[in-house]
Order: C-alpha cells, then structure tokens, then sequence
C-alpha cells in the first residue's frame, strides 16, 4: 500500500519552474480560486419565478395566478399584488402552469411572453400558439372550495317605541369547472307592542334555495332548484317550487356577470288551516352583478313563475341591493324585495316589501 505525502513549502520550493515563490503566494492564489467560485455560485443565474412585464415598464416576480380580468403576483416575503390585466403588458412562466381558456379547454403549459396584450403558450402535447388575455379564463387557479356569507342585522328600540327587529342570511356556494352548486337561507323576525297591548308579531318569514348547474358548454347550462318560503304573518305555511330548465351565462368576471334562465317547474302552496293550491308552472329569470368600484358592488335578481293552468296564476319575486367591503372579509349590505303572489292566504294581500340592512363576513 502507498501513501501519497502532501506538499509543504520546502517541496514547492524546490520544483523547477517556481524557484523563489513562496508557499503563501501559492496559497492566497489559490484562495482566491476558491472564493470566486463561491461567489459566482451565490450570485449567479437562478430561477426568479414567474414573471410579468407592466406597460409602464415595472417587473414582478413570484407565482402568477389569474381569474381572466386580474393578474396576481405571490412575492413570498414581499407579499402579494393584484394587478389590472389592462396594465400588463405581457408575462411568463418558470414553470409550466395549469391554464384554463375561455372556450373551457384545459391544458398544462409553459407559458412564454408575447405580444402586447398576448402569451405564448407552449404545451407538452400540441403545438405553441399566441393568445390574448381575453382568452384566458384562468391561470393556475386555486382548488375547488366552498364559500360563503353571513350577514346579520337588527333593531330594538325601547321607548314610545317597543319593537324588536331581526335578520339573518347565508349562503354557501361552490364552482368546478363544469358546474356549480349555491345554498342560501333567510330569515326576519319583527315584533312590535303598542300602549297597553301585548307584544304581537309583524313579520316571520322564512325562505331556501338550493340550486345546483351543469355546464354543458363555457356558456350554456342545465339547472335543477328547489325554493320554499313560510311566512306566519301571511298564513303561508310552505310555498315550494322545485324546477328544471336551462340557461345561458351571457358575463362572469368580476366587473360584471349576466345570466338568464328559462324552464318549467312546480308551484305548491299550502295555506296556514286554509287549504292549498297547486299548479304546473314555467320559469323565467335572470341575476345580474356588476363592481362599478373596486370595493362597491350592485346586484339585481328577479324571477317570474305563471302557472300554465291559467294567466291569472303567478308568482314572482325580485330584489335590489348594494355591497360595500369594509375589509377583505367584513362587509355591509342593504337590498330591497318585492313579491307578489297571485294567489295569496285568504284574507292577505298578494305583495310584500322588505328592506334589508346588514353587516356580513366572507369565509
């Protein structure tokens, strides 16, 4: 067995070529080999993550996500920035990202800068084309969760006035790719006592939605719902209708969203110990949502249901209203309805006008 002796200055000293260099000198060059390196490891090329481009020639860097009208950049320590797509010039991808089209395709792809206005898209499988931002309908979007609201308001005055008022909504919704499913229930309890009389109450309403949509295309969709209302003041005991039909999602972006809907259904009303009435009815609505502002949104709904037994036998109910965030999570609410139902409880008039102020919270 050898052993293989390491040199020392003595040695260096005396190999020809080198005669009168020191065995420092030797050493601090090569030192300095050894911190450049290092140097150039800590300092060189790396990936820097997603990047997008703005028009006014800024950068950003970190994980992109899009929801086809906003850009969002997650900086990691630096934190999180949303931005206008109307700002952005052009972005790319270190990696390749999940990209969902307008058209509803899906595809994983590395994404390339483009154009002003476009990307590159470069899949696995497939050839590279340039598209706009109006048709990309999301980039990387976050998994499929639940979401929801609760708004809670009320009033109670003492006094020359003794009145109680209460009420509560929530609503849980969840939206796939193909589909999407919403819940939501309200309820309004007032009571009011005059001088000498007991406390008597003027509004007990309760009302459900369950309702759940297909997408057949990006655009056109089949729905199955079920509503129910029970109204105390309006000798209501239920009032359900349970439908089928389609409809046609015309906007959904955040700016602004539109969708009408048609079909047929079932119009069931049981009266408070006075009978009941039922018939089949068609459907005809429509729900619309726009953000004038970024922290104000305005929203309007309305629904017509005319039983096909006879013109004079209809239901419908609309509502108005505006939301403004006070946080990310906290909000305010204030919304009118109106409903209007041919055929009332004897004794009770056919409409009813609410006006709804509250407080809410996101999750």
């Amino acid at each position: 067995m050898r052993f293989t002796r390491l040199p020392v200055e003595s040695d260096i000293a005396a190999v020809p070529g080198i005669t009168g260099l020191r065995y420092d000198s030797i050493m601090n060059q090569y030192g300095c080999i050894i911190i450049a390196i290092v140097v150039v490891a800590l300092t060189g090329p790396r990936a820097r993550g997603d990047e997008v481009t703005l028009k006014n020639g800024d950068r950003l860097n970190g994980k992109i996500t899009t929801d086809g009208s906003n850009l969002t950049v997650d900086t990691g320590n630096a934190g999180k920035y949303t931005v206008d797509l109307k700002n952005v010039k052009t972005f790319s991808s270190a990696k390749p990202a999940e990209v969902v089209l307008s058209d509803g395709t899906s595809l994983r792809a590395h994404i390339d800068s483009g154009p002003d206005g476009k990307v590159t898209l470069a899949p696995a499988v497939g050839p590279v084309r340039v598209v706009k931002f109006s048709d990309l309908k999301a980039v990387n979007p976050p998994p499929v969760k639940w979401v929801g609201s609760v708004l809670i308001g009320g009033v109670l005055a003492r006094g020359n006035t003794d009145s109680d008022t209460f009420n509560a909504a929530v609503n849980f919704s969840r939206k796939g790719d193909h589909d999407r499913v919403a819940f939501d229930a309200q309820y309004i309890l007032a009571r009011t006592k005059g001088p000498g009389q007991p406390k008597q109450e003027t509004t007990d309403d309760l009302i459900g939605n369950a309702k759940y949509d297909y997408f057949f295309t990006p655009r056109f969709y089949g729905y199955g719902l079920v509503q129910a209302e029970h109204d105390v003041i309006a000798k209501l005991a239920i009032r359900v209708a349970p439908g089928l039909g389609g409809g046609y999602q015309w906007f959904d972006t955040k700016p602004f969203s539109l969708n009408t809907e048609a079909g047929v259904g079932y119009l069931y009303r049981q009266y408070s110990g006075d009978g009941h009435t039922s018939s089949v009815d068609a459907r005809a609505a429509y729900h619309v949502k726009g953000s004038p502002y970024k922290h104000i949104s305005v929203f309007h709904d309305f629904e017509y249901l005319p039983g096909l037994d006879r013109l004079s036998n209809f239901f419908f109910d609309t509502d108005a209203g505006i939301r403004a965030d006070i946080t990310d999570k906290l909000y305010t609410e204030f919304k009118i309805q109106y409903e209007y139902d041919s055929r009332p409880a004897p004794g009770r008039g056919s409409s009813d006008v609410r006006y709804i102020l509250g407080v809410g919270w996101n999750f």
